[in-house]
């Protein structure tokens, strides 16, 4: 389903359409030796977001690794945080230069598209 209000009641703030989607997922920040794990809750070309009950310490902009399953792919990317909500989850934007954005993920956002369309 594509989403177009914020993410757990907050305001939108991404350009590409963004689908609802449900996997495990595993967020480490290298920087500050810090990992946690969470479920995705929706993903675009640009970024996703997951929930969390953890009490992210992270500051915005801190780049991350996340590791995820989302419509039964499994994922390595690197992104940045881009809002941490306390104790519900975070939003993160991949970075444009990571080689794994690649055909086989425009792929995914594409099924999840296409799922929406039916």
């Amino acid at each position: 389903m594509a989403t177009t209000e914020g993410t757990a009641g907050g305001r939108e703030r991404r350009g590409n359409d963004r689908f609802a989607c449900e996997g495990d997922a595993e967020v480490i920040a290298f920087a500050h030796n810090f990992l946690f794990r969470g479920k995705v809750r929706d993903i675009s070309l640009t970024g996703c977001y997951i929930e969390t009950p953890a009490r992210l310490k992270l500051r915005r902009f801190a780049e991350v690794e996340l590791r995820f399953t989302a419509h039964g792919e499994h994922l390595r990317l690197l992104a940045r945080v881009m809002e941490i909500r306390l104790g519900k989850g975070a939003g993160f934007e991949f970075l444009p230069d990571d080689p794994r954005l690649d055909k086989r993920f425009a792929e995914l956002i594409e099924r999840l598209s296409a799922r929406v369309s039916l």
